[in-house]
């Protein structure tokens, strides 16, 4: 039971998905499960490190996305004879393939993996020859056959013959009266004059239209009518020819259907490794050492969900396999115990990890979570309720290769009560072996902790002086919740914080009464602004005006663009300037708001479609 909505992979998800080229890539990258075999993860981690190396060093890989060619297939499939350009889509699939077996091929030093990937691979280059020969610029080539040639210059002789002879007829006086208009227009495929209504039975011809207020006829006139049902016969000629050639061919391609699809499957495939390498690349992420020792030890791990994370580090292992961590609110506890399921979640998926240097994760077969709000409003099950529910499935179901991320356990409740049962929970998991990682503010868990030699104290780092958390962790200290300490920083009343702390010496709260009028005022809540993608905003962060792209996975947090880079920041405080339906016509693309590089979205857009431009420019480069 891998919990990893409430750690937000999902979300590293998406951005790994989106690095995908295909929709099949995309789809299979969302389904992918974590792996719980160290083989299986090291194999996964290969792959992303061959293909890291082709990133690092510049290299081009030739892909084509798939999204005009799965349809393509499906055609074949159920029977239907492919038309001239989709022939050339298949043909340029077969190229791609067949320049991703040579350029693999070449790296086989450094990507020996990725070059056994592409030896699967089917090169289907006699039907990509007769394709290319057959179809040129989408439409059947003269090459395909000499009496298509033959019949193609008769009926453009034809053609020229009937516009000639139209044109005679602008220039004749005797029909210049006649005439609505001085062109020649065509209609339903036939070359016709605009000729007036009153003279549609003296011009001579066949009435092939008419306007709609009935003061125009366009006649076909009787001298072109011999050469237009000799057109008409070359032109039958003409596609009958055109549908045996695309027929033979779309069979070939029927033929090769096996090939096609486990071809296609290869690509996907490897389409799915370049986007674990290009996300791993981005991040800037180092590959992580395996084990299945339960030692964990992170070293300068940064969430990569955060645009300007603190790096954590830490060391569990078999003899200290829990952490408990504590101090002030927002001072970090919640994304410590994130940025470590992260790390596990993320290994188990072949990522490498944004650190300063290479991680030790170990193999985890369940990461179970208790983090963030639990109340489950339709079964009625408060706060408390519904953590206990989910803490009784995750103590039931634990064994020593779990990871267990626990957040505030046992709040929600009677603070004794709670800190009794939490230090319970912990008691039996520790016991099983799971590596356990909880925060909690409770003195009670705090001198368990301490006093246990299974267990790891941290703090979360505070500055006394600015009021702000560092969001540093402190190993083997425990920190105070400094409550009093902010509440007088932030402003509290004197008399307030001196009960506080008089109750908190003695444990003793006189009771006062005072009369209270209350007036009947309704108080107003001030909403979070909303906004659509392409909306010009302002956020305090910046001076100048940026494009909302989408509301973050984090509560009001937002993705904005700015300066060609995508950033997380607060929803608080950002102001709309100009709505995106205001700014642009309907139907306009809104995702070229958001290229970071021109060159590029071009290049990749042509490569994509199989451009030969686009290829001969990159093997220029």
């Amino acid at each position: 039971m891998n919990n990893t909505d409430e750690i937000e992979f999902s979300r590293v998800r998406k951005l790994v998905a989106h690095c995908a080229v295909s929709p099949e890539a995309k789809d299979k990258i969302l389904a992918q499960p974590l792996t719980t075999s160290l083989v299986k993860a090291n194999a996964l981690l290969d792959e992303t490190e061959e293909m890291l190396w082709i990133l690092d060093h510049g290299l081009h890989i030739p892909f084509i996305s798939s999204d005009a060619f799965t349809p393509i297939i499906n055609k074949v499939k159920k029977g239907y004879i492919l038309n001239p350009r989709e022939l050339e889509q298949v043909a340029d699939f077969i190229r791609v393939t067949r320049l991703l077996v040579r350029f693999f091929d070449k790296q086989r030093i450094n990507a020996p993996i990725m070059a056994s990937y592409c030896g699967t691979l089917t090169i289907l280059d006699r039907l990509e020859e007769l394709i290319y020969q057959d179809i040129e610029r989408g439409q059947v080539s003269d090459r395909a056959d000499n009496e298509l040639t033959k019949l193609r210059q008769r009926s453009g002789k034809l053609n020229t013959t009937i516009k000639e002879t139209l044109q005679k007829y602008l220039q004749t006086k005797k029909y210049q009266s006649m005439l609505q208009d001085f062109q020649i227009i065509q209609k339903d495929n036939h070359y016709t004059l605009p000729v007036r209504a009153s003279f549609k039975h003296t011009f001579g011809g066949n009435i092939i239209d008419q306007s709609n207020n009935g003061t125009t006829v366009f006649i076909e006139p009787t001298k072109i009518l011999h050469l237009t049902q000799e057109k008409t016969t070359v032109e039958n000629q003409i596609y009958l020819i055109e549908s045996q050639i695309l027929g033979n061919l779309t069979a070939k391609v029927y033929n090769e259907l096996p090939n096609f699809e486990a071809n296609l499957n290869v690509i996907v495939d490897l389409d799915c490794i370049l986007a674990r390498a290009k996300y791993s690349h981005a991040i800037g992420g180092k590959r992580p050492i395996l084990n299945e020792q339960n030692e964990l030890q992170l070293n300068g791990m940064k969430h990569p969900l955060l645009s300007n994370p603190v790096p954590l580090s830490l060391k569990l292992d078999p003899t200290k396999h829990g952490l408990i961590i504590t101090g002030p609110n927002a001072g970090g506890k919640t994304v410590t115990l994130k940025t470590v399921g992260l790390a596990t979640a993320m290994t188990e998926f072949g990522l490498f990890l944004p650190s300063t240097a290479p991680c030790s994760i170990p193999i985890m077969t369940e990461i179970y979570t208790s983090i963030g709000d639990h109340q489950d409003l339709d079964n009625s099950l408060s706060t408390f309720s519904a953590e206990m529910k989910k803490m009784a499935e995750i103590v039931q179901k634990a064994t020593p290769s779990s990871l267990i991320l626990l957040d505030e356990l046992g709040s929600g409740t009677d603070p004794n009560e709670g800190a009794a049962l939490a230090i319970a929970l912990l008691q039996t998991l520790q016991l099983k072996g799971c590596l356990i990682l909880a925060t909690t503010h409770y003195s009670a868990i705090k001198d368990y902790s301490t006093k246990n030699p299974a267990f790891i104290t941290a703090a979360m780092d505070f500055d006394l002086q600015t009021l702000h958390p560092t969001y540093k962790l402190l190993l083997n200290q425990v920190g105070a919740s400094r409550a009093l300490w902010i509440a007088e920083k932030s402003g509290m009343p004197e008399d307030v914080l001196s009960e506080a702390k008089d109750f908190l010496n003695t444990g003793i709260f006189p009771l006062r009464q005072a009369s209270i009028k209350f007036k009947n005022k309704q108080k107003k809540i001030k909403s979070l602004p909303s906004f659509k993608k392409g909306d010009r905003i302002k956020v305090p962060k910046y001076h100048q005006e940026v494009l909302f792209y989408e509301n973050s996975d984090i509560a009001n947090q937002i993705v904005i663009f700015v300066n060609k880079a995508f950033e997380t920041v607060p929803l608080k405080g950002a102001k709309l300037v100009q709505k995106a339906e205001e700014l642009y016509p309907t139907g306009y693309n809104l995702n070229l708001l958001f290229v970071q590089d021109w060159q590029e979205y071009k290049l990749n857009r042509d490569l994509n479609r199989g451009s030969k431009k686009a290829w001969k420019k990159l093997k220029n480069k």
